[in-house]
């Protein structure tokens, strides 16, 4: 029965010489760079927990803090496999981790004497080894599942604004309560995705690179209210503030105002040119007290007329245009 090896991916260059050493002591392990293309890699890895004679975590913060290996750990305690905790980088937290009463072995790769010490408690402890429950435990869900049923989403079909205010809203919320990078690069690969599709909105594009902005933003340069405190993209800085992702059906007033006075103003100057001309006209062939009347009579209404159609214009429901 091989050994199954917990590890975070932080601690991946570590655990490949640990995993290395103990194959050249003939000694079977497992660990998920054994999966193949295609496997259905969260039940591969409780499928080898099961099997395992012993199950190695690898410890350090980045391990103690990882949503699978945390629950891997978990699944095998309930399974009653043997475990043994190897320290394979920095622990603040491990009197205070699931592993805080089991003697903890710390691996250096260039001190031999720390391999010999783990072979031999792998030795002991696979000796203590106990049937499975019957019945089993119940499986711990797919770490993340939330994610995948996003990425899914993304790809599965055209997501209208509010659907695609709701998928950038919980991206945003999961890269600011998550705390593994690899989760983060994930997250920041969605949002990319989401902005090439044919159907993202220019709002939607502009949140979510203000999200992926704020990706890689420490802790500490964070407000106490959690909003991270960046300095705006290009595109912020051109299109101006992102309207508000929890409302966007509505539109900025102050912009509606602007848009309206300017056609407004367009189509009042048009109108003057055009009276004008008529009036210079009229005053060549009817001389200037005719023209003046003229000008009084005619331009009103249609100065009128010019306002009425701007302001149905400006009304108009408008279409959402992605750029």
């Amino acid at each position: 029965m091989p050994i199954f090896l917990s590890y975070s991916r932080k601690d991946e260059d570590v655990v490949k010489v640990l995993a290395q050493g103990l194959d050249d002591a003939r000694m079977e392990v497992w660990f998920d760079q054994d999966l193949g293309g295609g496997d259905a890699w969260w039940d591969k890895i409780l499928e080898n927990i099961r099997s395992a004679s012993v199950f190695v975590f690898a410890v350090s913060d980045e391990s103690l803090r990882s949503k699978p290996c945390l629950a891997e750990l978990d699944y095998a305690m309930k399974l009653d496999r043997p475990v043994v905790p190897v320290k394979v980088g920095p622990a603040a937290n491990l009197r205070s981790s699931p592993v805080a009463d089991l003697q903890t072995i710390t691996f250096r790769s260039d001190n031999a004497l720390s391999a010999f010490k783990i072979m031999a408690a792998i030795e002991q402890k696979a000796h203590e080894l106990k049937p499975l429950p019957n019945p089993l435990p119940t499986p711990p869900p797919i770490p993340y599942a939330y994610l995948l049923a996003l990425g899914r989403l993304i790809d599965s079909t055209e997501l209208d604004q509010e659907q695609q205010t709701t998928v950038v809203d919980q991206l945003h919320r999961a890269i600011l309560e998550e705390t593994d990078d690899g989760v983060h690069q994930d997250i920041v690969a969605m949002l990319r995705n989401l902005i090439n599709k044919p159907w993202a909105t220019r709002r939607t594009e502009l949140a979510a690179k203000t999200i992926i902005g704020t990706a890689s933003v420490a802790p500490d340069e964070q407000s106490a209210g959690g909003r991270p405190q960046t300095n705006p993209t290009a595109e912020e800085s051109e299109a101006g503030p992102i309207p508000p992702m929890d409302n966007p059906s509505s539109d900025d007033h102050g912009s509606r105002e602007k848009r309206f006075y300017r056609r407004y103003i367009g189509a009042l100057i048009a109108t003057f040119i055009a009276g004008s001309v008529g009036f210079l006209v009229e005053i060549t062939e009817y001389g200037l007290a005719r023209a003046l009347f003229g000008f009084l009579v005619f331009g009103g209404p249609v100065f009128l007329f010019g306002w009425l159609i701007t302001l149905f214009l400006t009304h108009l429901p408008r279409r959402k245009q992605r750029r």
